[in-house]
């Protein structure tokens, strides 16, 4: 009979895969059986086909990381948008989403009431890890800056992003930049232009900065969301984009 000699080491991990499990059994088919084993007393749960969490006993209604969760889903996948303001401490809104991205495609799945979105890789600067869990990874701040700015869906929309900016500490203007120049889209140019203007003093962007994506961002005029069409935006000359009315915006220029 399997006894509960490996589920300490399984609860350090947290989460973990199959081979998680056969480094600390020692044999792949003995980390099958004892997963079996586990599963069926309940003190680990599948979270989807080669992904595991051990339960916590001392409180067996604890969900799971979604974090670490979203950060073992396959040796590639680290968070980002909304979740990877989440992790920095700078979410606005409550989300029951984890925006998760890889170079591998993901299926999407729901998990203890958590839905795991898979989001396209785009560029593959940028990624940390989380100090407080070398497991967890993610965005570093001025990507997830960037990649919402980039997909205003992925982070609760251009309001969700107005907000957490007001609270985001100044930023490293050569990062910003550097994931500018990766994505190379005049659209996001004109985004970061504007978002990072209207921001400018407490998010430490310099004057040049600005001036710097201004170059960058064309002659074309773009809508920085739905909420804008049909009559409801305005047009801020300087970065030719049409933003919503009910955005309160000091210092640019309507037209």
């Amino acid at each position: 009979m399997i006894g509960m000699m490996y589920y300490a080491d399984l609860l350090k991990l947290e989460v973990f895969n199959l081979a998680d499990a056969e480094k600390i059994v020692g044999s792949l088919e003995n980390a099958k059986a004892i997963l079996n084993s586990y599963a069926k007393k309940g003190i680990i749960k599948r979270v989807r086909r080669n992904l595991y969490y051990a339960v916590n006993l001392e409180n067996k209604e604890a969900p799971a990381n979604r974090y670490l969760v979203a950060s073992k889903i396959n040796d590639g996948a680290y968070l980002t948008h909304h979740s990877a303001f989440e992790v920095h401490g700078l979410s606005h809104q409550i989300s029951f989403v984890a925006y998760v991205a890889s170079n591998q495609r993901i299926s999407d799945f729901e998990f203890e009431g958590v839905l795991y979105k898979y989001v396209r890789g785009g560029i593959n600067e940028g990624v940390i890890r989380y100090h407080l869990n070398e497991g967890i990874k993610m965005t570093d701040l001025e990507r997830t800056v960037i990649d919402s700015m980039d997909r205003l869906d992925y982070c609760g929309g251009p309001h969700e992003l107005d907000e957490i900016l007001k609270i985001c500490p100044v930023l490293d203007e050569g990062k910003l930049f550097n994931y500018l120049k990766a994505y190379n889209k005049q659209v996001l140019y004109k985004k970061a232009g504007y978002f990072l203007e209207r921001h400018q003093q407490s998010l430490g962007i310099s004057d040049d900065f600005l001036a710097a994506i201004e170059k960058r961002t064309g002659n074309t005029r773009k809508y920085l969301s739905e909420e804008a069409l049909n009559g409801n935006g305005v047009l801020m000359n300087r970065w030719g984009l049409i933003v919503p009315k009910t955005f309160q915006v000091r210092n640019d220029i309507f037209v």
